[in-house]
């Protein structure tokens, strides 16, 4: 999984100026999915869902955990997600990178299913240690109270809940993680989730990565400084080289022919970094632009190369797909996600949906969302309505809700209706002040600036 990855910055959706031969060969070799949506166009209701295999909203996960020494913030206690439900069927759990899930005890990625985790319990982190010279000792001790991104992308990086040292670029560290695990559990069956966050802001990238895409050399996307777009390119250009290194290793260890791989981004592209035209939207809004990504899966022995696959799916049907792979039961583990073996190996042309829901607000009173049913797309936004034929136009250019007002109004009924069962917000924004959960006292955080001995000092 990318983060913040434009819809069209991988050279299988048509990009020019980023090189992702790796990523271009899993869509060759495998099937890609032409209307492939998350349930989230924000990171941390998307990867809610994505963990859960549930939508969100249905147990109360609206919004990004803005401060991730809250505890109240993230997945609560006793969730059970794909990854308990595959590993009851013996499989060995990993996942490397990006959690964002919450970094209280109950909310670690062991509670959560994963038997092994490398990787760092915020929204993101620093491309390199703090102590790395181009930071000048910024994030090596705290004067003054941290805003959320800085919060999130300097706590330490973990294997198992205690802290381990890395040297190089993170991007490179996550893949030596996933591939020691691969070699680690290369006699077993096993689950893992590479859970990249490149290339999501702070943009940074190896020196000689960025010279392959001086800012002259790159696509102009509007919006998108030439010099953000340079490093941009070499982010995603690390990313698509590790995940070359990951196929690699399933080759090496002969586990390449029965492995399923799926690629996906968490949602849409930023807006001052990404291109996701032709679609309208990014990062943040419900447009086809900030749910729609790309979207692939490879199979060797089931799938047939290069196959194009047009019916909307979503990632939830990773999880639904991946439980019934294991042995497990779909249904019985209260997946809403569906099993999509039969549509992506061609056994079957039907439609996997007939209808998909969105709840893109802050809470089930708050009447925003999408109803996606057919080739229609009904976004409701707290009060105004639009709605859109998808086939006929991909861009969301012509809102046809007022001239067809009464399929407009019968599908915003039908998402109210499902919209019932929808839960309260597990949390709120915090009212407090900003140095509220800068600190916390555990083990894991001892030699960082967020360590203190009791939360009242």
């Amino acid at each position: 999984m990318a983060d913040d990855l434009g819809y069209a910055d991988v050279g299988f959706q048509g990009c020019q100026d980023i090189a992702t031969p790796n990523i271009d060969r899993l869509a060759a070799t495998g099937a890609r999915f032409t209307q492939g949506y998350v349930t989230g166009c924000m990171c941390g209701p998307s990867r809610a869902g994505f963990i859960t295999g549930r939508i969100q909203s249905s147990f109360g996960y609206y919004i990004n955990a803005s401060n991730p020494l809250d505890p109240k913030q993230g997945l609560p206690a006793g969730m059970r997600t794909v990854a308990h439900f595959i590993r009851d069927q013996g499989y060995a759990t990993g996942i490397v990178g990006k959690w964002h899930m919450g970094t209280a005890p109950h909310q670690h990625p062991d509670a959560m299913g994963y038997s092994d985790w490398f990787g760092f319990l915020g929204g993101g982190l620093m491309y390199y240690p703090l102590d790395h010279p181009s930071y000048n000792g910024r994030y090596l001790k705290k004067t003054r109270p941290w805003g959320a991104r800085d919060m999130h992308h300097t706590l330490p990086m973990l294997h198992n809940g205690k802290q381990v040292e890395w040297k190089q670029y993170l991007t490179r560290e996550l893949t030596d993680g996933g591939i020691r695990f691969i070699e680690k559990n290369d006699d077993r069956p096993f689950f893992l989730f590479v859970s990249y966050n490149a290339p999501h802001e702070y943009l940074e990238a190896p020196a000689e990565t960025i010279a392959k895409y001086p800012s002259e050399s790159v696509t102009d996307v509007p919006g998108v400084p030439a010099k953000s777009r340079s490093i941009y390119a070499a982010m995603v250009d690390e990313m698509d080289r590790g995940i070359g290194r990951l196929l690699k290793t399933l080759d090496k260890q002969g586990l390449a022919e029965n492995t399923v791989v799926w690629f996906l981004s968490d949602h849409g592209g930023l807006k001052r970094t990404s291109d996701n035209r032709p679609l309208r939207g990014a990062k943040g809004n419900a447009y086809e632009g900030g749910l729609r990504v790309p979207f692939v899966v490879r199979w060797p022995k089931h799938i047939k190369p290069g196959t194009v696959l047009s019916h909307p799916v979503t990632s939830l049907d990773i999880g639904a797909t991946s439980v019934a792979l294991a042995g497990g039961h779909v249904k019985q583990a209260g997946l809403h996600g569906s099993d999509i073996t039969g549509y992506m190996t061609g056994q079957s042309a039907e439609p996997p949906h007939d209808v998909l829901y969105w709840h893109t607000g802050r809470g089930p009173n708050d009447v925003t969302g999408v109803m996606r049913e057919g080739d229609y797309k009904m976004i409701a936004k707290r009060g105004r309505i639009e709605l859109f034929n998808i086939k006929d136009d991909p861009t969301e250019s012509t809102d046809l809700a007022s001239i067809q007002s009464r399929r407009a109004m019968r599908m915003l009924a039908q998402w109210k209706k499902w919209n019932e069962s929808n839960r309260p917000p597990l949390w709120n924004v915090s009212k407090k002040g900003r140095n509220t959960y800068q600190y916390a006292d555990y083990e894991w955080l001892k030699g960082t600036p967020h360590y203190k001995q009791t939360k009242d000092e």
